[in-house]
């Protein structure tokens, strides 16, 4: 139990999730912008302007010096999300967002684009019931989520890094599900992982550490790379 009260203050700003995705297509790479809620708005029936406008979304590419801005989607059940549909993002790639909305702080974040993730040549085993393969490790990657397709069914599995270059992976289905079609793997930054990996309560009057990766609002700006392996 705390031996004292932390006198805290709510702070507006923008809660945001964006991901670069380097998966060798333009436009996947996605922001969704709301904004922080109070409790009592988190409990309430209602809430107003939860998406609020913005003046711009903008990611920059430290390495060229390209601008892309964001735009919100046309899909109206996608109200909070922005694209860009030209941005297509590579591996060690550097980029800074900035947002600006009326009436909050200046919100931005910071990524560096992982490898794509490998297998070790011929280490790729599939039988009735497991696949196995190794990793090859690379320091840009500070988790992997791997995802393994069957014709009606996904299922997935995060990995984190050891300390050598090879991650060995054994991985168990049941045969209910039939044969594999695909796997999937996805190497995630710094900040996803960080982001993932923070503790989240929405209990009143408990403590909780902010794991934003961002200045000036709350939530995450990070980068997955991913490949795809047809079995």
């Amino acid at each position: 139990m705390p031996t004292e009260i932390v006198e805290t203050e709510f702070e507006p700003g923008l809660n945001i999730m964006g991901v670069l995705r380097a998966d060798d297509q333009a436009g996947t790479s996605f922001i969704n912008i709301n904004r922080a809620l109070t409790t009592e708005e988190i409990y309430s029936d209602s809430i107003e302007n939860f998406s609020p406008q913005i003046n711009y979304a903008k990611v920059s590419s430290i390495d060229s010096g390209a601008d892309y801005q964001f735009v919100r989607s046309e899909d109206t059940s996608d109200w909070g999300s922005y694209f860009d549909t030209t941005l297509s993002v590579g591996a060690s790639e550097v980029y800074d967002l900035e947002i600006s909305a009326p009436g909050f702080p200046t919100l931005t974040g910071h990524t560096i684009i992982p490898n794509k993730p490998q297998l070790v040549a011929n280490s790729l085993l599939i039988g009735s019931d497991k696949v196995s393969f190794q990793i090859q490790h690379h320091g840009s990657a500070f988790e992997y989520k791997l995802y393994l397709f069957f014709a009606a069914s996904v299922l997935d599995k995060v990995v984190k890094p050891t300390n050598g270059n090879i991650i060995e992976v054994e991985w168990n289905f049941p045969t209910s599900n039939g044969s594999p079609l695909y796997l999937g793997l996805t190497a995630l930054d710094e900040n996803l992982t960080r982001y993932g990996n923070s503790p989240i309560s929405f209990i009143p009057n408990t403590y909780h550490p902010d794991g934003s990766t961002v200045s000036g609002g709350y939530g995450c700006f990070g980068s997955v790379a991913i490949t795809i392996i047809g079995l």
